[in-house]
Formats: C-alpha cells, structure tokens, sequence
C-alpha cells in the first residue's frame, strides 16, 4: 500500500513539471523553426523576446553664487544680421558664387550696475558720496530669432552656408553688450542718479546725495 502511495506521489509530481516542459519546448520550436526558415534573425528573435529602456539625468549644482546686479535701463533693440561668401578656387573668388544669409531678431537688453560694488559713504551730518562702478550689461531678455533667408547668384551652391549659432552668438555678444553701454553711459548716470538717492531720500529726505562715476 505504501509502494502504491509513493507511485502516485511520483506521477503527480511529474504531472506538475508539464508545463515547464511545454514551455521549453514551444521555444526550442520556435528556435528551430526560426533556423529552418532561413536563420535565427532579428524579426524571429523579437517575437520570442522583448527590452525595454530607460534614460536618466543626474545633476548636481556645485556652487551657488549670490549676485546683485541693478537693471538701470531696458533697451529694446530690433535688427537683422547679415553673412556673406562666395566660393573660391585656390584662394580666388569664383564670380557669381555669392551667397546671403539674413536673420532677422529682437530682444530686451538690460544694463545696470554690480549693485554689491557701490559704495555710500557719509561726508557730513546730513549729506553722503556714492560712488558708481562702472555700468555692465546684464543680459538679454528674450531674444527671438525669425527663420534665416538665403539669397545666392547661380553658383551660390559653391559657396560655404552661414552657420546661424555663430551668427546669433555674435549678436549677443560681450562686445555688444559693452556697446550699449557705451552708446547709454549718459542716460545710465542719470538713472543711476535718480535710484540711489529714491533709496537715501526714502530714509531721510533732507539728506544731500553727491555721486562719483568710474571712468
């Protein structure tokens, strides 16, 4: 009765390995079917197997600088950058290669002061010297650059395409930037006149304010 028991116990345990066995050798076919017809390739192996993926950014601020730069004037600046080239031949130009490239943009740029490099400094009981840094431009507020016009001669193909990064690069520039401020030095003294003593004026308004510039 015992040897009976055991024998059934073995028969059902090697019922329950079916499926495991089905399992592997629906893959073996579909493997060995995948070979018959051609070779293992990558249509066959796919509809046996699937990925997936996954992307991720890690960052890390490493430094965090406190600054406190003072917007005295926004100027609104409309215009349009222009690249020329033509082809060339052994350093010489190749008539009717010209070719034109035009961005057109707009943007707000804000000159000011590095507020932190301003000094207030009392000269008398009732009267202070500030003194101003140089003025700085800050930056651009939203720069928008339409879409680049070409205009080239019948052998313009022969001439090297503008790179249009480099070309709105240099509109926003340092160099720029120093232009306007140069352009603006003296509406910028004045605005500088008009804030710092609004700020004095405000603690007490009897209080004599004289300014000293940078050159």
């Amino acid at each position: 009765m015992n040897f009976f028991k055991t024998i059934m116990s073995f028969f059902k345990a090697r019922v329950l390995l079916w499926p495991v066995l089905l399992l592997i050798v629906l893959l073996v076919g579909g493997a060995a079917a995948a070979f018959a017809s051609g070779g293992l390739n990558a249509l066959a192996l796919k509809s046996l197997f699937s990925s997936s993926s996954s992307e991720r950014d890690s960052q890390v601020v490493q430094a965090v600088t406190r600054v406190q730069e003072v917007a005295l004037l926004s100027l609104h600046i409309e215009g349009v950058t222009r690249h020329e080239s033509n082809g060339e031949i052994l350093g010489v130009a190749i008539p009717a290669s010209e070719k034109t490239t035009l961005i057109q943009y707009k943007f707000d740029a804000k000159l000011g002061v590095d507020g932190s490099q301003v000094k207030i400094e009392p000269t008398g009981p009732k009267s202070f010297r500030v003194t101003i840094p140089q003025f700085i431009g800050i930056g651009f507020d939203e720069p928008k650059f339409e879409d680049a016009l070409e205009s080239s001669n019948p052998l313009g193909m022969l001439a090297a395409p503008a790179v249009q990064t480099r070309m709105m690069n240099n509109v926003l520039s340092d160099e720029n930037k120093q232009k306007y401020v140069t352009q603006n030095a003296a509406a910028l003294k004045e605005q500088a006149k008009v804030f710092y003593t609004g700020i004095i004026a405000s603690v007490d308004p009897e209080i004599t304010v004289d300014f000293e510039f940078a050159e």
